[in-house]
């Protein structure tokens, strides 16, 4: 298969795993080779051993399962040491009082301190990029310290910087992120090794205005940046789209309540939704968008969104999400009386497989990356995440089915950034899990004491500290 070239010589080989490109042109290989040179891909075929120079790290991956790294689209990286706080949650107003009302107590070593944590925790789980919807930049400092945080992880991070402020806050308080947000654009974007990239996180249009969101979207495609907003009230994406402010360089997060005629929209665009299933499937939200968006073309990609519900686990939201779009099905043709179930056109709609595009791929895409990352092809940057199936074997059938319906982060062995090795034979190489649960609790002691000396409410932590 053709090779492409990179300027860096470190070489590293990975050797007879099964090998899923997630590229038609491609397609798997039942035992194959993955030749990194620098950042990049420079080859992928059944044997390399003939094109790699002595000199070459070697990775014997046998009995594993080669992956593109998995991408978050949509992850609140500062509430990671609020793990657990949201567990009982069910309404919005839940989750105002018991998860996003401490924002207001977080300073910037907690925002450091909890993306720190966060990064290392998906770093260790197979998640090599993400974008981290920072909607708790409360002062510039707050968001230089979110991002010096990725920085020191080298998680590949698109930093999403947060437009909403407090709420009922002057105008002034806009005007300084606009500014913050053009520099930061000039030092990272233009400046920076491209591992690390500034976006936008939209203010709700809710919480803000039509005209402050228009604005914010109109500096970013001026400045060329990502962007992603919180789509729940339904009617929102058709406003962007009636505005002509609607673009693929767009990622709406949730989106249960759009409809068809905005999923049409957001497709012919070229865009798609950011789906977070375990938080909510368990909020009681509709689950029909994912099924709608798919057949739509508006493509899914997946996230976390929080920790304070939810584990930092891919591998479970894309299991869940297969389950629950078979579901769908499965309800559609029970309500048509077709029951027991057949197999009716286009019934059922997914396959194990396309969750796994919808992690690498549809993500790659959203993060504005598309051709960059996602496949494992060469000229692609490598991001490899290898999966080990033993002790008890690989799953019969499709590899992919494996992945998705067999994997828990326990099983990453090998994690890949750009052609550096995160982490190897199950343990990370330059990173201490103790280090990220340190610094959880550091942020959980600060903050919940700023709480309480300002008469708030402060969590039960338990007994366990």
């Amino acid at each position: 298969m053709p090779e492409n070239t990179s300027t860096d010589e470190r070489r590293l080989l990975i050797k007879g795993a099964t090998v899923l490109t997630m590229d038609p042109g491609y397609g798997d290989l039942t035992t194959g080779d993955i030749l990194i040179t620098g950042d990049r891909i420079t080859a992928v075929g059944p044997d390399l051993a003939d094109q790699v120079p002595g000199d070459a790290e070697v990775i014997d991956a046998r009995g594993m399962i080669a992956i593109p790294g998995l991408i978050d689209t949509h992850m609140h990286a500062w509430q990671t040491p609020l793990k657990g706080l949201h567990a009982r949650g069910w309404t919005g107003d839940d989750y105002q009082r018991e998860v996003f009302y401490l924002r207001e107590h977080f300073g910037p070593d907690d925002i450091h301190d909890a993306t720190f944590s966060g990064s290392v925790q998906m770093l260790d789980a197979g998640v090599t990029g993400v974008l981290d919807f920072c909607h708790n930049v409360m002062s510039p400092e707050a968001a230089e310290a979110g991002l010096s945080a990725h920085r020191r992880t080298g998680q590949r991070a698109l930093f999403a910087y947060g437009m909403l402020g407090s709420f009922g806050a002057p105008p002034e308080d806009h005007a300084w992120r606009l500014e913050h947000v053009q520099r930061l654009h000039q030092e990272i974007n233009l400046g920076g090794d491209g591992l690390l990239r500034v976006g936008m996180a939209l203010g709700s249009i809710e919480y803000g205005s039509m005209d402050r969101v228009t604005k914010e979207i109109l500096l970013a495609r001026e400045l060329g940046m990502r962007m992603s907003v919180h789509q729940n009230p339904p009617g929102q994406i058709r406003a962007l789209h009636e505005a002509g402010l609607l673009g693929s360089d767009i990622v709406p997060a949730h989106a249960n309540a759009a409809d068809d005629s905005e999923l049409a929209a957001l497709a012919a665009c070229g865009g798609g939704i950011s789906f977070t299933p375990e938080g909510e499937f368990g909020g009681g939200r509709s689950m029909t968008i994912l099924n709608r968006a798919h057949r739509a073309g508006a493509r899914p990609s997946l996230g976390i969104d929080t920790h304070a519900r939810v584990s930092i686990d891919l591998f479970a939201a894309m299991r869940l999400t297969f389950l629950l779009m078979r579901n769908v099905d499965a309800t559609t043709e029970r309500e048509a009386g077709r029951w027991p179930l057949e197999h009716s056109p286009g019934v059922p709609l997914v396959q194990p497989r396309d969750m796994l595009e919808f992690a690498t791929v549809n993500a790659a895409a959203h993060l504005g990356l598309g051709d960059e990352l996602g496949r494992l092809t060469p000229g692609r940057l490598a991001d490899v995440v290898l999966v080990d199936t033993e002790p008890y074997g690989v799953a019969l059938g499709d590899p992919a089915a494996h992945i998705v319906l067999q994997t828990t982060p326990r099983d990453v062995d090998t994690v890949i950034v750009g052609g550096r090795i995160r982490k190897r034979g199950k343990v990370l190489t330059d990173l201490d899990p103790t280090a990220a649960g340190a610094a959880t609790r550091r942020v959980r002691e600060r903050v919940f004491a700023d709480a309480a000396a300002q008469g708030g409410p402060v969590p039960d932590l338990g007994p366990v500290r």
